[in-house]
């Protein structure tokens, strides 16, 4: 046979090559809000600059996923508090600088096996969400969620809430979280979130309605943000700010 009639051979291919060795890597540079204690968080790609479009474009808003156990310098299974291991925070890509990510706060949820393990038999579930606005512009839907527990002594095998109970429980807990998280800047509301500051006051307030065992904010939802990016809140959201804590000290 001549060489028309030979058929090509598999070795004569050519290799693909692997997609990664073109890309560009950037390092995450995480916010300083209270609760976040190292600088950094792992490396992300994109695709080198061509026609046009830059690097830098491509990761412009790209959500990136944290578990917030991660952010402890040194871990402490004994002394960390199970919450923080069990919660995904969402964090928006906002500017790059010098193969640097400058990340800003875009939500966080419990993970699906905490929210699992919180759900039992025999209480009552009560939901209630609220929408917080910063005083930079941002409005977060909040979501949270508390269980009814057994009284001391109770011989009953349920501890369900009467309707009128639950709405009063609702209530309470957007009262609180309207309290606790409104009318504060983005790098104050994430702080607070961190600290679990509305899980403690459902449990304390929420106790002369109907007992609460557990109750937390399982979920933060970004809504609406400024149109146009203020660069300067994200320079400064990145900076450590500890010059109101000093001046309160001499006081």
């Amino acid at each position: 046979m001549g060489k028309a009639g030979q058929r090509k051979g598999k070795g004569n291919r050519k290799k693909k090559a692997d997609a990664f060795e073109k890309k560009e890597w950037f390092k995450l540079k995480l916010p300083k809000i209270t609760g976040i204690k190292v600088p950094y968080y792992g490396w992300t790609p994109a695709n080198k600059t061509a026609q046009g479009v830059t690097a830098d474009s491509r990761l412009k808003d790209r959500v990136v996923t944290i578990r917030c156990g991660d952010l402890e310098e040194t871990p402490q299974p004994d002394k960390q508090e199970e919450l923080k291991t069990s919660i995904n925070l969402k964090l928006r890509i906002a500017d790059t600088k010098d193969n640097e990510c400058y990340l800003d706060f875009h939500g966080m949820e419990l993970t699906r096996d905490r929210t699992c393990s919180l759900l039992k038999k025999w209480v009552t579930l009560v939901e209630s969400q609220t929408e917080i606005k910063t005083t930079d512009g941002f409005v977060f839907r909040v979501f949270s969620l508390a269980l009814t527990q057994k009284l001391d002594g109770q011989c009953k095998k349920t501890a369900y809430a009467k309707t009128s109970q639950v709405k009063r429980i609702r209530q309470k807990m957007i009262d609180i979280m309207n309290t606790e998280l409104g009318d504060r800047s983005t790098r104050d509301f994430v702080g607070r979130l961190f600290a679990d500051v509305c899980g403690r006051r459902f449990k304390e307030d929420c106790h002369f309605i109907y007992p609460v065992k557990h109750a937390v904010i399982r979920k933060v939802k970004l809504i609406k943000r400024p149109n146009k990016e203020d660069l300067r809140r994200i320079v400064e959201l990145h900076s450590v700010v500890e010059e109101k804590a000093d001046d309160e000290e001499e006081e």
